[in-house]
């Protein structure tokens, strides 16, 4: 008898379908590739450092400062917390999941006096209650991950950033998995910090975390009794060694830039080439292209049968968490689909490991040709395990979502805003092909 055939030979390593990291385009793949540059010279400060951090104010929909940080995600989310938490400061942490969890930790660690709001994995968040709690409370800081990565949840960040500003607390924001997939308007939401990561969404490599800073965040840490308990992450150094008088910074203009802790120059220019498709492409286009892709997924795995975790009301666009059938394991699914099929995708977190999967559709692969293939392979990697779907169903069932989102693609008028997003857009594009070139 001949042996079965291992497909995922034919693509030489696994397609990364999991919540993170995603795929990478070529381009930023190439950016790596560039001659190494002097992390601390101007030419690197001021040619490429500053222009990146401004055309991310596109991306991150804001007029704030935004600082790259070497580190993972939780890298920005721990700047974040140890530059305006002071010990004794009340934070109110709304917990929904793994990372809603992680958030907690992190502000017990530097001293903050913790309140947690915990939502059951998947439910939604209840904010009446929310903001009952939030006037009980009198947090200095509320904290809330927008895109529950273990769960497969979004969560209303609008309406906690207006619970946020009636009791006067700043915001603290996680879009670690939904900024450049999902919409994320941070000045429009009162976010003082969002924190996110490169490797995501914004589909660059692991390796750098981004924090935006509002002017009320920046107040709190100049009033600080006394400083933070960190040099490297204090966020307010930046304002203090890089940042020149003239864009509200505390350094003399002309003066010699210091980083307060070395940035890796080939990250850098990786998320720069990444931040330049997302602008070309259009913010807006590439949210409705994650939303489309992530319905068709959708519509895939429940045409097979299958059962999304999370209350419908909370679907997330960039991470999808399915159940498994009975009898069968998660992990079990995972290393077929792997192994077999060169899909690799990822099982729940914590408590729903063994019998949730989690598909992450970004960047690149909140496509068809990314979808469609993963979802064949797990239509296969069931059948092999026991679980018998009609063969091709759940391809049938996305790619109807493909072909009513292509079919009824339709220009509508653009708005004075959306004329102004673009041409922001394009001059932040100009500035970076503009570093790139130096």
């Amino acid at each position: 008898m001949l042996p079965d055939v291992n497909w995922a030979y034919a693509n030489g390593r696994p397609i990364l379908m999991t919540p993170g990291p995603t795929e990478i385009p070529f381009p930023v793949m190439h950016a790596l590739a560039q001659p190494p540059q002097v992390q601390y010279d101007i030419s690197f400060d001021e040619g490429v450092l500053e222009p990146l951090t401004f055309a991310l104010r596109e991306v991150f929909q804001t007029s704030s400062d935004i600082f790259l940080l070497p580190g993972s995600s939780r890298t920005a989310i721990e700047a974040a917390a140890v530059s305006i938490v002071e010990p004794g400061d009340a934070a109110l942490v709304v917990t929904a999941g793994v990372f809603g969890n992680l958030m907690r930790d992190i502000m017990e660690r530097v001293g903050a006096v913790v309140t947690e709001f915990p939502i059951a994995w998947g439910q939604p968040l209840d904010l009446d209650q929310l903001a009952r709690d939030a006037k009980r409370v009198r947090p200095r800081v509320i904290t809330l991950v927008h895109n529950e990565t273990s769960t497969g949840t979004t969560y209303p960040a609008a309406e906690v950033g207006r619970i946020a500003r009636e009791v006067g607390a700043l915001y603290m924001l996680d879009t670690v998995s939904s900024l450049a997939g999902l919409d994320v308007p941070t000045d429009a939401w009162g976010v003082d910090l969002n924190m996110t990561g490169s490797h995501k969404c914004l589909a660059a490599p692991l390796g750098l975390a981004l924090v935006s800073v509002s002017p009320a965040a920046w107040e709190a840490m100049e009033r600080r009794k006394r400083k933070s308990g960190s040099y490297s992450y204090d966020l307010l150094g930046w304002k203090h060694l890089w940042m020149p008088r003239a864009r509200g910074g505390h350094l003399a203009d002309g003066a010699v830039r210091w980083q307060p802790l070395s940035i890796p120059t080939h990250l850098t220019a990786a998320m720069q080439a990444a931040v330049r498709l997302i602008l070309e492409e259009g913010l807006q286009h590439r949210i409705r292209r994650h939303a489309i892709a992530a319905h068709a997924f959708r519509r895939g795995v429940e045409a097979m049968g299958l059962t999304m975790f999370p209350d419908p009301r909370g679907w997330s666009d960039t991470v999808s968490c399915v159940r498994v059938p009975s009898g069968i394991a998660a992990a079990a699914v995972v290393q077929r689909m792997r192994d077999c099929y060169g899909i690799f995708i990822g099982t729940g977190l914590g408590a729903i490991r063994p019998n949730t999967l989690r598909i992450g559709t970004m960047g690149l692969t909140a496509s068809p040709q990314c979808v469609l293939p993963t979802i064949s392979a797990l239509e296969l990697a069931l059948r092999d395990l026991g679980y018998n779907t009609e063969p091709g169903v759940g391809i049938a069932a996305a790619q109807s979502v493909f072909v009513d989102a292509t079919g009824t693609a339709k220009m509508a008028p653009k708005s004075a805003a959306a004329d102004a997003l673009e041409a922001r857009a394009a001059t932040s594009v100009s500035a970076l092909a503009e570093a790139a070139s130096t």
